[in-house]
């Protein structure tokens, strides 16, 4: 059994995609991987491992094989997102309600289960931005655990409740901070964000001091195991954080042969991916030619890596839901603990076609991976991921694939721990060729 607590305690720090980013700078770089920029010119060296990270909420890594260039094949890429539905802060987030109460002023950010953001613990996380030493420099900041609610009506207020409600986002959706509204400076949102960026980073900052920010109310709830053999994993942000986990463990621990290992971490998936750190930018491109220059093969050996080369797209799939099995495909259905999650779509919503289906099937039956296989039901529209965005970009024969979980995008979702094990094995094997 893979280590379940490192993997709780990821999905716990990682409250926004900045902290995710975060994390997986940190095992990269206790596992011996060497920071490098977009703005520099790069200088790597075969049998080495890097990473790259661009505006603070997408990561790269990369391992070249300890091999001479002229055996490199191409790329091996498995890609994930980091961010996940939550509520964005809004620049002026100060909201007085009753002449008592202290709120939040928040919006949507990503598609979202309304209804179960209701009662819970909410932290406030993201990122700030300061002027330092004449550069803008961004910190992570997470201000405490339990820091607002989202509090329910009373049924007896509201008694249609159980009958099917919608929600006012800007009404009904707003963050309790706290009462006795303070008519000071001192307990503004920024001078709040301030007093935790001092106390973070060891140097004094004051409210006027913070340029912007990306502040989220994120679910601070822990992950727990649950079910009668502790079969389940419960947890905030298991989409999509669940697959960065695996592809970063992966990475960590295989050692290429032929290809080039490439762990590819997008931020803005869950809102259309086009911005300049999603799977639609160049971060991708920009990345890949930077290594072929890098170990300088000319472009045609490039476009030969590239044509050799194949990506997995990890994304999580919707595993079938013992209460609502008619919302599912008749056979194409998968179940949490049974595999990892083959998806399919005939309007190529996933990238996966026939010949990457079977390479990657090929590959899960060398290495004993047992495989699901979903497809949205006829009638019902399905999410897409970033397998298809990318190849916008850099074409390359992809797969899209998943950890089946319940409640996608749920303030609070259900996975499987045996499905981590497989995707696990997954990624080792995958990026050992």
């Amino acid at each position: 059994m893979y280590n379940i607590k490192e993997l709780m305690d990821f999905l716990d720090g990682s409250l926004t995609s900045y902290h995710a980013v975060e994390n997986m700078k940190t095992m990269l770089e206790k596992a011996g991987f060497e920071g490098i920029g977009e703005n520099e010119l790069w200088k790597i060296e075969c049998g080495k491992a890097y990473y790259c990270i661009r505006n603070a909420s997408s990561l790269i890594a990369f391992r070249i094989p300890d091999n001479e260039t002229v055996n490199i094949k191409g790329f091996h890429v498995y890609a994930a997102h980091s961010d996940s539905p939550a509520f964005k802060v809004k620049d002026i987030p100060e909201l007085t309600k009753e002449g008592i109460y202290a709120c939040l002023n928040v919006e949507k950010y990503g598609s979202m289960i309304l209804s179960t953001w209701f009662d819970r613990p909410l932290g406030i996380a993201g990122r700030v931005c300061v002027d330092k030493d004449g550069e803008i420099t961004s910190y992570a900041v997470r201000l405490k655990d339990n820091f607002c609610i989202i509090p329910n009506v009373a049924i007896h207020l509201n008694r249609e409740v159980n009958e099917g409600t919608s929600y006012n986002v800007q009404n009904d959706m707003i963050p309790l901070v706290s009462t006795g509204v303070c008519a000071d400076d001192a307990h503004t949102f920024t001078a709040l964000l301030a007093k935790e960026l001092s106390r973070q980073a060891g140097e004094k900052y004051d409210a006027d001091d913070i340029l912007a920010y990306d502040m989220y109310a994120v679910n601070s709830q822990k992950a727990v195991l649950a079910g009668e053999n502790d079969e389940f994993i419960m947890s905030a942000r298991y989409d999509d954080l669940g697959c960065v986990y695996a592809g970063l463990k992966g990475i960590i621990d295989a050692r290429p042969q032929e290809y080039i290992d490439i762990f590819a971490v997008f931020d803005n998936e869950e809102v259309g991916s086009l911005t300049r750190q999603g799977a639609d930018s160049t971060f991708f491109k920009d990345t890949l030619e930077n290594i072929a220059d890098a170990l300088g093969v000319s472009d045609a050996v490039y476009r030969i890596w590239k044509s050799g080369s194949f990506m997995l797209s990890a994304d999580n799939a919707h595993a079938c839901h013992p209460n609502y099995a008619s919302k599912y495909d008749p056979v194409n259905r998968p179940y949490i603990n049974k595999g990892i999650v083959l998806k399919h779509h005939g309007g190529q919503k996933y990238a996966t076609d026939a010949y990457s289906a079977a390479y990657f099937r090929r590959h899960c039956r060398k290495n004993d991976i047992p495989v699901q296989d979903y497809a949205n039901h006829s009638n019902i529209a399905g999410g897409s991921t970033l397998g298809n965005i990318s190849m916008a970009q850099v074409s390359m024969p992809a797969a899209d694939i998943g950890l089946a979980q319940l409640a996608m995008h749920s303030a609070y979702e259900t996975a499987g721990v045996k499905d981590m094990e497989y995707m696990l094995k997954l990624t080792s094997t995958f990026f050992a060729l």
